[in-house]
């Protein structure tokens, strides 16, 4: 298999090279989930102390229930906010594994490509039908894996953005919700 110890030594090396990259993707996705986790408690310990400021004081019902209906708006924006940041975290990760995992498919076809290539040219005669048909595999294996490869990517696509779009109504919806509610105390008022 391996011809000279240069060989097995690249191979390592590359190996090596690999591991460290994936563990950088692993590392750097932990990295922006962990970076919004702490921006997100730090802006809700604010938030917190701002509404806890606020509701002490607080003197009677009709302020109470005014405080309540503008608390809800950002509340809502903020949760929206960071589901988004969430998901555009998550996005930019899943993009980066995937695209580690499809140049390592395509690295070991070309490698096992390059190796058919080789025992065609010391195969001995008559085995030219069978390396061929090894090679038609293979090359029909990498065409369906591309085939699904693109696929699955289009539909995850679209359900995330199926997600998104009933998320970003969702929030409009109670955003509406919140402003008729703060017209309806208004007018009893």
């Amino acid at each position: 298999m391996f011809t000279t110890t240069q060989e097995l030594s690249a191979l390592g090396q590359s190996q090596f090279d690999k591991a460290v990259r994936l563990s950088s993707i692993v590392l750097a996705g932990a990295e922006r989930f962990a970076s919004l986790q702490l921006d997100l408690s730090r802006k809700l310990l604010n938030d917190n102390a701002e509404t806890f400021k606020a509701l002490s004081e607080v003197k009677d019902a009709k302020t109470l229930g005014e405080l309540q209906s503008n608390l809800a708006q950002p509340a809502l924006d903020q949760a929206f906010s960071a589901a988004r940041n969430v998901y555009d975290a998550a996005l930019v990760t899943q993009n980066e594994l995937s695209s580690f995992v499809e140049e390592q498919i395509a690295e070991n076809s070309k490698a096992l490509q390059s190796g058919l290539d080789r025992l065609s040219k010391n195969a001995p005669a008559g085995s030219d039908i069978a390396v061929a048909a090894l090679k038609t595999l293979l090359n029909t294996s990498t065409a369906a894996f591309e085939s699904v490869s693109k696929t699955a990517k289009k539909v995850s696509a679209e359900i995330a953005e199926a997600g998104v779009e009933a998320a970003t109504n969702s929030a409009k919806a109670a955003s509406a919700a919140v402003s008729r509610s703060k017209k309806t105390a208004s007018s009893a008022a």
